[in-house]
């Protein structure tokens, strides 16, 4: 999780969690280590047997 908050949790973000208060919440998973995160043998049989997939985004602007 650490990858996906240090690219998610953006400055505007950040600020929005310290105004009410989940900042401290979140603050340890965007301390973690800086390496990029691992698909570990499961996600990668999981995907492995898929044939298509979906990817959604969103961002703090909607």
């Amino acid at each position: 999780m650490n990858r996906f908050a240090q690219l998610a949790f953006t400055e505007r973000v950040q600020d929005h969690q310290r105004a009410h208060g989940s900042d401290r919440a979140y603050r340890r998973v965007l301390d973690g280590p800086a390496e990029p995160d691992r698909l570990g043998r499961d996600e990668q049989e999981f995907i492995a047997e898929r044939d298509s997939f979906y990817l959604a985004t969103g961002s703090e602007t909607g």
